[in-house]
């Protein structure tokens, strides 16, 4: 029979984690909310992993030909804002970080100003953990 360490079982359950997470987070997010003024090509929110740090990383693109001033908010389940900022970009194409936390949802916000709309992405998060334990007899 084989012998487990504690360091072999606790990097299964950690890899079993971070699979987990890359499975459930690795699906596109579609759009709760959406306005006609935007066409489908306007915002993209995509998963990009689990940065070094052990954060979140998710990839904002937006299409913004006129440069007017939008908006682009994070938001918990709770529907409280974690970040917000105020861009103007043509081209806007960042990464944002989130630090790991038992939120279940995360949803992205996307308002123009000038325009009067919005677009809205939603995140589910789900996280499970994997335990193997042996047992053997000397």
């Amino acid at each position: 029979m084989k012998k487990q360490s504690i360091v072999n079982i606790a990097k299964k359950l950690f890899l079993g984690n971070l699979l987990a997470a890359a499975m459930f987070l690795s699906a596109q997010a579609t759009p709760a909310n959406t306005n006609n003024t935007f066409g489908p090509d306007k915002a993209e929110v995509k998963y990009t992993g689990i940065d070094k740090e052990n954060q979140l990383s998710f990839k904002v693109k937006y299409s913004n030909p006129t440069g007017s001033s939008f908006s682009l908010s994070v938001l918990d389940g709770n529907g409280e804002t974690i970040y917000k900022g105020y861009f103007s970009d043509k081209n806007f194409d960042k990464t944002v970080k989130l630090p790991k936390f038992e939120a279940s949802k995360i949803s992205f916000l996307i308002e123009d100003g000038r325009n009067n709309v919005k677009e809205q992405y939603t995140v589910n998060i789900t996280t499970q953990v994997l335990e193997e334990v042996t047992v053997s007899r000397n």
